[in-house]
């Protein structure tokens, strides 16, 4: 494997979209290209926590989407790096926009070509973080055994999935009105099938909500209203199945 066709499976965690503003700040206390001495500290916490909120949104939001789309979930190092390309000048146009509201002066003194180059230094930069993080979430989800020799009914499951992912350990299933995605380690599928058909040959799982079910073997934590699995994936849980949820995974664990 090169490494620009190196796979990863980005996912669309609400914990990263709320910590973007976060490490806006983070990077505003440090004063990245020169803003340290163009902008006071209030100016540079409150324009990178804008542009980082922004454009940090936006990636995530067009990765994921990128990613289902075109790669079933689990897309190439080279689409990754396009993404981030194609987003540098709409980035650049955030940041010099922000920089237009926030201080007018440093903004009519900008280059457009070291916005961009900024930009995409940035990019580039949350990227590698993303990678990382996916690379654990690969990982982990890899170390989830699968079934020795399911049944009939997953076996017509792994049929109708991308070859490169029927022998992958079914982590979950989400219902998506007439389909189902099947969500694996190294990425997801969506096909033609009920939730109730795939589940008959899944037994070493559990459904936590009618369009949500989760392989046992999977599950990092349950909340009270969600379950999360060890690949960051976090799904659901019913109330009304929450105390039938509990029962078993108590026998789960005894057995």
């Amino acid at each position: 494997m090169s490494f620009f066709t190196f796979r990863s499976a980005p996912v669309l965690p609400w914990r990263a979209l709320l910590s973007l503003p976060f490490i806006g700040v983070i990077i505003g206390l440090i004063g990245p290209f020169g803003s340290y001495s163009g902008m006071s500290v209030a100016e540079r916490i409150g324009h990178f926590a804008l542009c980082v909120t922004l454009i940090g949104a936006a990636s995530l939001i067009i990765s994921y989407a990128v990613a289902r789309r075109f790669f079933q979930g689990y897309w190439p190092l080279w689409a990754a790096l396009l993404v981030d390309l194609a987003l540098a000048v709409p980035g650049a146009a955030v940041v010099f926009l922000s920089l237009r509201l926030i201080v007018p002066a440093v903004a009519d003194h900008l280059q457009a070509e070291h916005l961009l180059w900024q930009t995409l230094l940035l990019a580039l930069v949350f990227r590698s973080v993303s990678l990382l993080v996916s690379w654990r979430r690969i990982r982990d989800g890899g170390q989830v055994e699968a079934p020795a020799q399911p049944a009939e009914p997953a076996s017509d499951l792994r049929a109708k999935l991308p070859r490169t992912l029927r022998t992958q350990p079914i982590l979950a299933l989400t219902s998506e009105d007439h389909y189902l995605r099947v969500h694996t380690p190294k990425g997801e599928a969506l096909i033609h099938m009920t939730m109730a058909e795939a589940i008959a040959g899944l037994p070493h799982g559990f459904q936590v909500h009618r369009s949500h079910w989760v392989a046992g073997t999977a599950i990092k934590s349950a909340g009270a209203d969600r379950v999360e699995l060890v690949t960051g994936l976090s799904v659901p849980l019913s109330r009304h199945r929450r105390k039938a949820f509990d029962a078993w995974l108590d026998a789960a664990a005894a057995a």
